[in-house]
C-alpha cells in the first residue's frame, strides 16, 4: 500500500523504503494516512533498531497539511524519538514535536569510476558483514560499515577516534568497506550533516558525490497534554 509513494531507486527515499518496507516486520509499527479518495496518501513507521534500544527510529511520508496529525496519532506522548524525514516535512515537525538536536543531511552516492581501493596492512575485518577495522592494543581507532542496506543500497558509517584523525585510517577502513559493498553488487551511499565538512571530504575521497538529496534528522518527543 505504500510502495507507490516511494522511489525505492532514489537515495532520497532508500532509508526510508528500507524501515518501512525491508526492517523486521516485528520491529516495525506502520500507521497509514488515507485521502479523501480512500487511498493511502502518507504513513509513518516507528522502528526498533540496534542504534538506540530506548529511543526508536522514526520515519515520516505524509502530506505537508495531514503530517502532523498522522505524528501525532502514531506517536507517544512525553517519549523521545529520533526522526528522519524529508526536509519539505521539516515545518509540519516542528509545529508538532518538542524538538533537538536538528540537522539537515546530505545524501551523497557512490561513483564506482571515482572508487580507488587503498591497502593498508592495518585494515582488519571486523565481527559483522562489510565491517572494517583499525585496533590499537586491541582497542578499535578506526571502523567502517554498514547501517542498513536494501537490495541496491548500502549505508556506510565511518568512524575514526580523534586522537588518531588525520592518519587517513578512516579512508583506508572507508574504502575496504567500499569494495566489499560493489563485490555484493551493492551501491554505496554516505550521509553527512551538510555543518560537517570534515565528514563531507572523507566521503568525496572515498569516490562519493553529492547525489543533491538532502533528510532532515531531529531528536523530539509529543508533548503529552493535560486532562
Amino acid at each position: 500500500m505504500i510502495c507507490p509513494l516511494l522511489a525505492s531507486a532514489d537515495p532520497a527515499d532508500a532509508m526510508t523504503a528500507h524501515y518501512a518496507l525491508w526492517h523486521d516486520e516485528r520491529r516495525v509499527e506502520l500507521s497509514l494516512h488515507r485521502g479523501p479518495s480512500g487511498n493511502v496518501d502518507g504513513f509513518v513507521a516507528v522502528c526498533q533498531t540496534g542504534r538506540d534500544l530506548f529511543v526508536p527510529l522514526v520515519v515520516l511520508r505524509a502530506p505537508p497539511d495531514e503530517a502532523g496529525e498522522l505524528l501525532q496519532s502514531a506517536l507517544l506522548p512525553g517519549r523521545m524519538y529520533l526522526l528522519v524525514t524529508s526536509p519539505r516535512l521539516r515545518r509540519a515537525v516542528e509545529a508538532t514535536l518538542s524538538l533537538t538536536n536538528m540537522q539537515t543531511n546530505a545524501i551523497y552516492e557512490l561513483d564506482p569510476k571515482a572508487y580507488r581501493p587503498i591497502v593498508n596492512v592495518m585494515v582488519q575485518p571486523g565481527s559483522t558483514p562489510f565491517r572494517h577495522e583499525i585496533r590499537v592494543r586491541e582497542r578499535v581507532v578506526a571502523a567502517a560499515g554498514v547501517n542498513w542496506h536494501t537490495d541496491r543500497f548500502a549505508d556506510m558509517y565511518v568512524y575514526t577516534d580523534p586522537e588518531v584523525r588525520g592518519r587517513g585510517w578512516g579512508r583506508a577502513v572507508g574504502a575496504a568497506c567500499v569494495k566489499d559493498l560493489l563485490s555484493a553488487g551493492l551501491l554505496p551511499l554516505y550521509t553527512a550533516d551538510e555543518t560537517n565538512v570534515a565528514s563531507q571530504r572523507l566521503g568525496v575521497s572515498l569516490g562519493f558525490s553529492d547525489s543533491g538529496a538532502r533528510e532532515f534528522e531531529c531528536q523530539g518527543y509529543v508533548q503529552a497534554t493535560a486532562e
